[in-house]
C-alpha cells in the first residue's frame, strides 16, 4: 500500500514532459554509456586515418540525410488531424527513397573524383552507404517525430538504445574482421536502419488513415498544404547542417585524414554524453511547445526558461570539465596516437556547450511559423562558421587553430539563435494576450 501511495505521489509530481524526458533518457542512456565505454577498444581497432575516411562519409549522411524527407517531418507534430499528419509521414518516406536513387546515381558518376580530391582511395569504396544510410536517416526521422506527436517517449528511448548497440556492435565486429576504415562507417548504416526498424511496429502504418494518405490525391493536397517546409525548410536545413558539417569537411580536405580523425574521435567522445539528456530534453520539449503553439501560446515562454535551463545546468559544468581535463584523459584512454583529438577537444568545448544548449531550442522558430527567420539564421550561421575557419587555413594557421575558430564561432552563432528563439516565445505570448485583452473587451461592448 505504501509503494502504491509513494508512484501516486511521484506521478503526480512528474509533468508529461518530465516523464517523457525521463523516458527517453532512460532508454539513451545504456547505449551512450556502451559506446563511450567501446570507444578506447574503436581507437585501438581503427587508426587515425581510418577514422578520416569515416568523419567524411558521417559528414555526408549527416548532411544528405537531414534533408532526405525534404523537411516534411517537421509538420508531423503539427497537424489537428491525425489523416494530415500520416499524408506527412507518406511525403516523407516518399522523398528519402528519392534521395537514396538519386545519391547512388551521383555516387556511380563522382565518387572516384571525391575520393581522390580528399587524398582517401579507400573513400571510393564505402560511398555507396552514403546514399543508403542517408535515406534510413530519413526514414528515421520521419517516424521518430511521428512518435512524438503521439507522445510515445518509451519507444523512442528504447530505439535510442537499440540504434547505438547495433552501430557499436557492427563497428566492434568490423573491426576485429578487419575491416578498417569501412566498418566504422558500416557501423553507421546498420544503426540508423536499426533506429528506423524499431518504430515502425507502433507506428500503424497499417490503418486505415495511414493507408489513406498514401492515395496520390491525398498526397498532393498535402505536399501544396505544407509546400513551406520543402521550399523554405529544406534548402534552411541543408544550409543549417553545412554549417556544422561543412567546417569538418574542409579541415579534411585541407589538413588530411589524420587531422580529420583526430576530430571525428573528438566529436565523438563529445557527443555522447550531450545525447544522454540533450535529445531526450529536445525531442520532449517540440512535442510540449507544439502544443502549447496549438492550445495555450501564452505559456511557450516557461517552456522555452524551463528547457533552457536544464539544457544550462548540464552544458556548463560538462564544458568546464572538458578544458580542464581533455588532454590527459584522451591520453590515458586513447594512447599516445590519439593526444591530438584532446586538444581538439579542448578548442570544441565552447562551441559544443552553446551546441547543447541552443540547438534544440532552435525548434520554437519552426513551431512558430518563423521559417524565414530561421533561414536567414542559418545563412549567417554557414558564412561566420566556414569563413572562421577558411580565414585560418589562409593566413596558414595549423590544424588546431583551425578548430579553435570552428568552435569559438560555432558559440556565438548559437549564441544568436538563443536570443532569436526567445524573441519568438515572447513574441507569441504577447500576441496571445492581447487577442484576449480584445475577446474580452469585444465580449463586455456586446453585453
Amino acid at each position: 500500500m505504501r509503494r502504491m501511495r509513494l508512484r501516486a505521489a511521484l506521478r503526480s509530481r512528474l509533468t508529461v514532459g518530465r516523464r517523457g524526458v525521463l523516458s527517453i533518457a532512460s532508454g539513451t542512456v545504456g547505449g551512450q554509456l556502451l559506446l563511450l565505454a567501446a570507444a578506447p577498444a574503436l581507437a585501438r581497432l581503427y587508426g587515425p586515418a581510418d577514422f578520416g575516411v569515416f568523419t567524411v562519409i558521417a559528414t555526408l549522411v549527416a548532411t544528405l540525410g537531414t534533408v532526405a524527407a525534404f523537411r516534411f517531418e517537421l509538420a508531423v507534430p503539427l497537424p489537428e488531424e491525425d489523416r494530415h499528419a500520416y499524408g506527412l509521414v507518406a511525403l516523407g518516406l516518399t522523398c528519402a527513397l528519392l534521395t537514396a536513387v538519386g545519391g547512388t546515381v551521383v555516387v556511380a558518376l563522382a565518387g572516384g573524383a571525391v575520393a581522390v580530391a580528399f587524398g582517401q582511395p579507400a573513400l571510393r569504396t564505402w560511398l555507396w552507404l552514403v546514399p543508403l544510410a542517408s535515406a534510413a536517416m530519413g526514414c528515421l526521422l520521419v517516424l521518430n517525430q511521428l512518435a512524438v506527436r503521439h507522445r510515445r517517449y518509451g519507444s523512442i528511448g528504447r530505439r535510442n538504445l537499440l540504434q547505438s548497440v547495433s552501430m557499436l556492435l557492427t563497428q566492434l565486429l568490423a573491426g576485429v574482421a578487419g575491416f578498417r576504415s569501412g566498418g566504422l562507417a558500416l557501423g553507421l548504416g546498420v544503426g540508423q536502419a536499426a533506429g528506423a526498424l524499431m518504430l515502425l511496429p507502433n507506428a500503424h502504418l497499417r490503418g486505415a488513415q495511414a493507408r489513406a494518405a498514401w492515395r496520390p490525391r491525398e498526397l498532393w493536397r498535402t505536399a501544396r498544404r505544407y509546400r513551406r517546409f520543402p521550399l523554405v525548410l529544406a534548402p534552411s536545413g541543408l544550409i543549417n547542417v553545412l554549417g556544422l558539417q561543412l567546417p569538418v569537411l574542409l579541415i579534411a580536405y585541407w589538413y588530411g585524414s589524420t587531422a580529420a580523425g583526430w576530430l571525428g574521435l573528438t566529436q565523438r567522445v563529445l557527443a555522447a554524453p550531450a545525447a544522454l539528456l540533450g535529445v531526450a530534453v529536445a525531442q520532449v520539449y517540440l512535442g510540449e511547445l507544439s502544443r502549447a503553439a496549438r492550445e495555450t501560446p501564452e505559456q511557450a515562454r516557461l517552456i522555452f526558461f524551463g528547457a533552457s535551463r536544464r539544457l544550462a545546468l548540464i552544458a556548463l559544468p560538462g564544458a568546464v570539465a572538458v578544458v580542464v581535463g581533455a588532454p590527459a584523459l584522451f591520453r590515458l584512454l586513447f594512447g599516445d596516437g590519439w593526444a591530438g583529438s584532446g586538444a581538439y577537444a579542448q578548442a570544441l568545448a565552447i562551441g559544443t556547450a552553446a551546441h547543447f544548449v541552443a540547438s534544440p531550442l532552435s525548434q520554437t522558430l519552426i513551431v512558430f511559423g518563423r521559417q524565414g527567420l530561421q533561414l536567414t539564421w542559418d545563412v549567417g550561421r554557414v558564412l561566420v562558421v566556414t569563413g572562421a575557419v577558411g580565414l585560418t587555413v589562409l593566413t596558414g594557421g595549423s590544424a588546431l587553430t583551425a578548430v579553435w575558430a570552428f568552435g569559438l564561432s560555432a558559440a556565438v552563432t548559437y549564441g544568436a539563435s538563443w536570443l532569436l528563439a526567445l524573441r519568438t516565445v515572447v513574441g507569441a505570448g504577447r500576441a496571445a494576450r492581447s487577442a484576449g485583452v480584445a475577446e474580452s473587451r469585444e465580449l463586455a461592448r456586446q453585453a
